[in-house]
């Protein structure tokens, strides 16, 4: 999403048949816990045309002398519980009043590995483009849409285009999206946005979206989820408003298999980024990582992000 803020709509309603038209201005944007959660709290604050996507995420191979491998000894992997210090930790050496929220779920063994601050609210920011697209096809009752729809679903996924995003956004009732999807998915607290207009303010949590793309992989018919899976894992590095979207998961966790929907953006004084996804062979890890920091910090949030969200390394490896 383009920046200063979230999914500003200016609607002109025009009664004649039944037409409408919304004009959007869209700027930048139970279950049982297995290891133990950390749950903390930051410092207070007073605060385009899709691209054609690579077939395979990128992978990079560590770099290694012969020299380091033989007289270098490994660090153990942190303890899950562990990892969810780490994550914040790092995320504050670059932005120290940021604010965190994340989860790592594994689907093969279906327990939680680590998680922080997993129930705290945050702007979903372009997050939110999945909730519209499940929705899109859960009211069609998971039968694959026109062509025409698809490319919508898959180009506003995969290139996080605004524009796309906010005609469903319309055609599907603002709000009523994000409602219909809590009582689909059992979401705990997800909530629309204040102002219908603005998508991006929609309020999610880290255990909200594990939820989700739980959901997505396990209880979504086929073709309805391999059409979506699809767009995810093509996402664009170079978003349909420009932005490089692969901060979080893809540059902090390169050398793994990944399907993801990003979120960017500002929303009132705070500046929002959210990296969420499907990681591992056979999908098997859940990774939702959010974070909001004053606005002034809008430039360097994305990287704090990605440091925070390489932590997870040792979590997601096999």
């Amino acid at each position: 999403m383009k920046r200063a803020t979230a999914g500003l709509a200016v609607l002109t309603a025009v009664i004649t048949g039944a037409a409408v038209m919304a004009v959007f201005t869209v700027t930048k944007e139970s279950r049982e816990v297995v290891g133990v959660a950390v749950v903390t709290t930051s410092p207070t604050d007073t605060t385009a045309p899709p691209t054609v996507p690579a077939t395979t995420p990128p992978t990079v191979a560590p770099t290694e002398t012969p020299a380091e491998s033989a007289s270098t000894p490994s660090s153990p992997d942190p303890k899950p519980e562990e990892v969810a210090r780490l994550v914040q930790q790092a995320v504050q050496q670059k932005v120290s009043s940021a604010k965190v929220g994340m989860e790592v779920y594994d689907r093969r063994d279906g327990k939680v590995l680590t998680s922080l601050n997993s129930g705290q609210s945050f702007a979903s920011m372009s997050v939110v483009k999945l909730l519209i697209a499940i929705d899109v096809l859960a009211r069609g009752h998971w039968a694959l849409p026109d062509s025409a729809t698809q490319n919508q679903i898959t180009r506003m996924l995969s290139t996080s285009d605004d524009d796309l995003a906010s005609a469903l956004w319309v055609d599907g009732g603002f709000g009523s999206i994000v409602t219909r999807d809590v009582k689909l998915m059992g979401l705990s607290a997800t909530k629309p946005p204040d102002d219908p207009g603005r998508w991006g303010d929609t309020q999610i949590t880290a255990q909200d979206m594990v939820t989700v793309y739980r959901y997505l992989m396990d209880q979504v018919p086929s073709s309805a989820r391999d059409l979506l899976y699809n767009a995810l894992y093509h996402a664009s590095r170079t978003a349909a408003d420009g932005t490089d979207q692969f901060f979080g998961i893809p540059d902090g966790l390169p050398s793994t298999t990944w399907a993801i929907k990003q979120g960017w953006g500002s929303s009132g004084s705070s500046a929002c980024y959210n990296t969420t996804g499907l990681l591992g062979k056979d999908s098997r890890y859940v990774v939702i990582v959010l974070t909001s920091a004053p606005e002034a910090y809008y430039r360097s949030l994305d990287d704090a992000l990605t440091a925070g969200t390489a932590q997870l390394a040792s979590l997601v490896a096999a």
